[in-house]
C-alpha cells in the first residue's frame, strides 16, 4: 500500500461523514434554545417575585407607619400600587388587620400578580400567580381602616387602581 492509496481512502471516508455535523447541530439546537429561554424565563419569574415581595413590604410599612391618613385603606392600596408600579390588569392588593385594637395589632398586606412571560415560548409558567405577604406591627394608635380592603388575592385579581 502506498501513501496515495491511504490518502484516497481517507478522502472517501470524509465524504461519507460530510453532513454528520450538520445533523448533530440540528438535533442539539432546539435543546439549546429551550435551555437558554428556560433560564431567561426563570430569571424573569424570580425578578417579578422579588418585586412583589418588596411591594408587599412597602405596603405594610405604609399602613403601619408612613401614611399620612391612616384611616383610608383605599389610599394605602393605591399608593402601594403606584410605588410598586403594579398593573391594574394583573395585580391585587389585600389589606387586613390582625388583633385589631390591641397592643399586638398588625397590618397584613398580601399582593398577588399574574405572571407576565418575557419570551412567550414556555407555556409552563402560564396562568401562574405570584403571591407575597408582609405583616408588620402597627406603631400608631389612630389606625381605623376596615379589617379587609381591596380584592382577595385568592378569589379576585385586579384591585390596583
Amino acid at each position: 500500500m502506498t501513501g496515495t492509496d491511504t490518502m484516497s481512502r481517507l478522502q472517501k471516508m470524509g465524504h461519507k461523514e460530510r453532513g454528520a455535523s450538520l445533523v448533530e447541530f440540528a438535533v442539539v439546537l432546539p435543546l439549546l434554545i429551550l435551555l437558554v429561554f428556560g433560564i431567561m424565563e426563570a430569571g424573569w419569574l424570580f425578578a417579578q417575585q422579588v418585586e412583589i415581595r418588596n411591594a408587599a413590604r412597602e405596603g405594610a410599612r405604609l399602613a403601619v407607619v408612613d401614611f399620612p391618613d391612616p384611616g383610608d385603606s383605599n389610599q394605602i392600596i393605591a399608593e402601594t400600587c403606584s410605588r410598586a408600579t403594579l398593573s391594574a390588569a394583573r395585580a391585587s392588593v389585600y389589606l387586613s388587620q390582625n388583633n385589631a385594637g390591641t397592643d399586638s395589632a398588625s397590618a397584613v398586606v398580601t399582593i398577588a400578580q399574574r405572571y407576565e412571560s418575557l419570551t412567550g415560548i414556555l407555556s409552563v409558567f402560564d396562568n401562574l400567580t405570584i403571591t407575597s405577604t408582609a405583616e408588620m406591627r402597627i406603631e400608631r394608635e389612630e389606625v381605623n381602616w376596615a379589617d379587609v380592603s381591596g380584592a382577595d388575592p385568592g378569589n379576585d385579581l385586579g384591585a390596583c387602581p
